[in-house]
């Protein structure tokens, strides 16, 4: 009972963040999910970040500060117009698609996370431009997804089909399994594959989560991945396999939340002081919108 009344106290300064100090993407989809909002809505609010070329970019993803278009930003959006009906960000989707289709690089079968513009441009380390990426299904098994989510808008190319042979193929006999980032991918791109090859990545996804997730509480204030970032709904497939430790880690995700009712991010830059503020507000937007629907869907 406690803990109930804690949480809905948590979730109301959350909706009073969204409301009030988030970003305009931020708030739209919150009051598209909470309040009745109009998908439009959400639609006008990520119509900035998008470049003529299609893909996204202008610190959609907030630690890639670069206008470029750039496959990370471009999936963090799908990730967006994938919970909205299908009509109200059709157009927007399709051009998304098309930029897929036309940045695919056959030498690596996928797609670079980042373009080389984001060395001109104030980012977190961990962007900085190397074609070199061990981890094949970041972000391509994710693309693979919504290619397959979205199969009418590039079914002439047959670009679904062969995705998903491929990212299959790469988790069963190349993924090393034991980068999270790599896991989120193809945890999204699993939600959308037929019973088939869900079936045929099972094994591999399961041992993936054994090796990414942290159960321990107290490594949870650390940069890693908890059990509600994999078993986010009661309706997951792995909420049996985490149910015994959800209801601790929202009591960790209530008591991380400041006096102004969002959530900071774990990490830092530590580069480009000037600029790293910015960023930091914005990822208070998406981690408090993202915590607010953890405690709708899992308490």
């Amino acid at each position: 009972m406690e803990f109930n009344r804690a949480a809905a106290a948590a979730e109301e300064r959350a909706k009073h963040y969204l409301q009030t100090k988030a970003r305009p993407l931020e708030k739209a989809m919150y009051w598209y999910e909470f309040e009745g909002g109009r998908a439009e809505g959400v639609v006008r609010a990520l119509e900035p970040y998008q470049n003529e070329d299609g893909g996204f970019g202008h610190r959609l993803e907030p630690d890639i500060r670069c206008e470029a278009s750039s496959a990370i930003a471009t999936t963090v959006a799908l990730q967006t117009l994938s919970l909205l009906p299908r009509e109200a960000g059709r157009e927007m989707t399709g051009k998304a698609l098309r930029y897929f289709a036309e940045t695919y690089d056959p030498a690596i079968s996928g797609w670079d996370k980042v373009p080389p513009e984001v060395e001109q441009s104030p980012r977190a380390p961990w962007w900085d431009y190397s074609k070199a990426n061990p981890y094949w299904g970041n972000p391509s098994a994710e693309i693979a997804g919504y290619f397959i989510q979205f199969r009418e808008l590039a079914e002439a190319e047959g670009w679904a089909d062969k995705l998903t042979e491929l990212a299959v193929g790469k988790l069963c006999s190349e993924s090393s399994l034991d980068e999270f980032h790599e896991l989120l991918c193809y945890l999204r791109l699993s939600e959308r594959l037929a019973g088939e090859h869900r079936e045929r990545i099972s094994d591999r996804l399961d041992t993936m989560i054994g090796r990414c997730v942290t159960v321990d509480p107290s490594q949870w204030s650390g940069y890693g991945l908890q059990p509600v970032q994999v078993a986010t709904t009661r309706q997951s497939p792995f909420y049996e396999r985490y149910k015994d430790l959800i209801p601790a880690n929202l009591e960790f995700i209530v008591r991380g939340q400041t006096e102004e009712g969002a959530w900071e991010p774990a990490w830092a830059w530590g580069q480009y002081e000037d600029v790293w503020p910015l960023a930091k507000e914005a990822w208070k937007s998406v981690l408090t919108l993202g915590n607010l629907r953890l405690l709708r869907d899992l308490r």
